[in-house]
């Protein structure tokens, strides 16, 4: 075992019954893996909320404070997938970014839904990249249709993209020796018995799936998508997010308790009407919720997005969601993580 973690048991899943409660026992960290988007960039159902260009001096200076004299923070990356005539330029991007253990997510946003190619990027990326990378993640929020400057849910056959790639990722994984983590990412499931997304999952994908998958992310924003919440809600919240996903939705796909959940995106935008010392009260009910359960749902990750606003002049509900504004000064947010983050790892 690992030092630092410990072993733990699924607490409602006696090993004779359910999907993957054949795995008796996983270990399980003593404190969550903390992470960040490091950019001034959102996707927004009206197009990519941006401002002013990223000063990555700035950057690497926030980052290296906020993670104080605690693990490193796993930083996080997109690169976009526009089908087979993309993969050299968008294999060169990955090729810029070696050097750094990257949470690299492959956005598959191909309006010819070719996955056969997009499944030959993927597993490209892990053959020649996958030793340097810390995590490849397989297409983001591919159940969520209609906002393709932000979810590859709106193009064609995504949900199969995300089965066939993480299928080939995980075979280029075994075959090179890449060390990456291998999974996905996806948004909540408001109601997972009418769900039509993961049944399709479970018959593309199957058990090789489930095997396939080192990690299943979600994607949440509790009182930014959604109902309004207050602050003592959140807790309630969050338990509900987490706990359907471990026991209704990842089940359908065979995905057992044995397999890590990663919250790869959470963050709270401030701006009209949500100050940045409620960003700051919410993040912290947030993280502190997810790490309260991260033995009893074996979560293992968590990751701010994100590090800088878009445009801190603009209103819009997606410029804002930095914990630094867009001159890199800090929004409370910012000092109250850098506390959190060294009282819990």
């Amino acid at each position: 075992m690992p030092s630092g973690g410990r072993r733990a048991r699924p607490a409602a899943c006696p090993l004779s019954s359910g999907p993957g409660c054949g795995v008796a026992f996983w270990v399980v960290p003593h404190s969550l893996t903390f992470g960040v988007f490091p950019l001034g960039l959102a996707g927004s159902p009206d197009g990519v909320a941006s401002g002013a260009p990223d000063d990555f001096g700035q950057i690497a200076s926030a980052i290296q404070y906020l993670q104080g004299d605690g693990p490193p923070l796993l930083p996080r990356m997109y690169v976009i997938w526009t089908g087979a005539a993309s993969t050299g330029s968008v294999l060169a991007q990955v090729q810029e970014l070696a050097g750094i253990p990257w949470d690299l997510v492959l956005c598959y946003r191909d309006p010819a839904g070719d996955v056969a190619s997009w499944a030959g990027f993927a597993a490209e990326v892990v053959r020649g990249f996958g030793q340097q990378l810390a995590a490849v993640q397989v297409t983001g929020e591919a159940d969520l249709t209609g906002i393709p400057d932000a979810a590859d849910g709106a193009f064609p056959r995504a949900g199969e993209a995300m089965v066939r790639g993480v299928l080939a990722a995980a075979a280029a994984k075994r075959e090179s020796g890449a060390t990456a983590a291998i999974g996905f990412a996806v948004t909540p499931e408001v109601n997972p018995a009418g769900s039509v997304f993961w049944p399709a999952v479970a018959r593309l994908g199957g058990p090789e799936f489930a095997a396939a998958v080192d990690y299943a992310g979600l994607d949440m924003y509790p009182d930014v998508f959604g109902p309004p919440l207050t602050l003592d809600q959140l807790d309630g919240a969050v338990d509900w997010l987490l706990r359907s996903f471990r026991e209704e939705v990842l089940p359908i796909a065979g995905i057992g308790p044995g397999t890590p959940i990663r919250i790869c995106e959470n963050g709270w935008p401030t701006g009209p009407g949500r100050s940045p010392e409620q960003q700051a009260d919410v993040l912290e009910t947030i993280v502190r919720a997810v790490h309260a359960r991260r033995e009893e749902l074996n979560v293992t990750h968590w990751e701010l997005f994100t590090l800088r606003d878009a445009d801190s002049s603009n209103d819009g509900l997606f410029h804002q969601f930095g914990v630094l504004r867009d001159d890199y000064s800090p929004k409370p947010a910012f000092e109250r993580l850098r506390g959190l983050f060294r009282e819990l790892r």
